[in-house]
């Protein structure tokens, strides 16, 4: 334990320097206890965390492309699998230790879980079920998650107003591919322009003068 002699105070952390007057400190042979959490030592862990998943997924997908390989190549069911430890491991990085806020989260995770899927579709004979359901579904759930984050935080509401902006963009594919025959099930891509629309336009009328200013502030009008 250490303790300033012009002070007369007793410095509990580690330290060589009076936090007060910056006279050296004299120890009396006793140790003091850290008043900080090792902020180091806890990432250090998440790290080793992250790193462990990673590794054990690369030999997980390993042994199963082997298995594949093996007995039956007809049906890719390993890249499945991989897709899956892929999504999880950007899952623990992204939502459980990134440092983003939650919006950019868990947007970003409905759109790598639509990806996902599509992939999926794609492996197992692409029965476009991805496309006509999952792809606009996850639009919608964008909508709603944008919804209920607004009603959390209604005191900073209008920062959301950009990625309302990026659910119409995205919205308006579905109904294009529907228009190109290329999307078979069209009404679940009307409602998700729809939704996405009418929570735009939503927020732009109920929010008036905030929003029209958080809108030129946006695109420096």
């Amino acid at each position: 334990m250490n303790r300033c002699q012009k002070c007369n105070v007793v410095i509990l952390d580690d330290t060589d320097r009076c936090p007060l007057c910056q006279h050296v400190l004299e120890t009396d042979g006793t140790k003091g206890e850290n008043r900080y959490p090792d902020a180091i030592e806890v990432t250090r862990r998440f790290r080793f965390l992250e790193n462990l998943v990673l590794f054990l997924s690369i030999v997980v997908e390993t042994i199963l492309v082997i298995i594949n390989y093996t007995v039956d190549k007809d049906v890719a069911w390993s890249l499945i699998a991989g897709n899956i430890l892929l999504y999880l491991n950007v899952v623990l990085r992204m939502a459980v230790l990134g440092k983003s806020g939650y919006m950019a989260k868990t947007v970003s995770l409905i759109l790598l879980a639509v990806v996902l899927l599509l992939g999926i579709d794609y492996l197992t004979g692409y029965n476009r079920w991805s496309l006509d359901y999952v792809f606009p579904g996850g639009i919608l759930a964008i909508d709603v998650t944008l919804l209920v984050l607004i009603l959390v935080n209604r005191r900073n509401w209008q920062s959301y107003m950009m990625a309302e902006i990026l659910t119409v963009l995205l919205s308006i594919i579905p109904v294009v591919l529907v228009a190109c025959h290329v999307m078979t099930f069209p009404y679940l891509a009307w409602m998700s322009l729809g939704a996405s629309v009418f929570l735009f336009l939503g927020t732009l009328i109920l929010g008036d003068r905030r929003a029209r200013t958080e809108l030129k502030r946006r695109f420096h009008i």
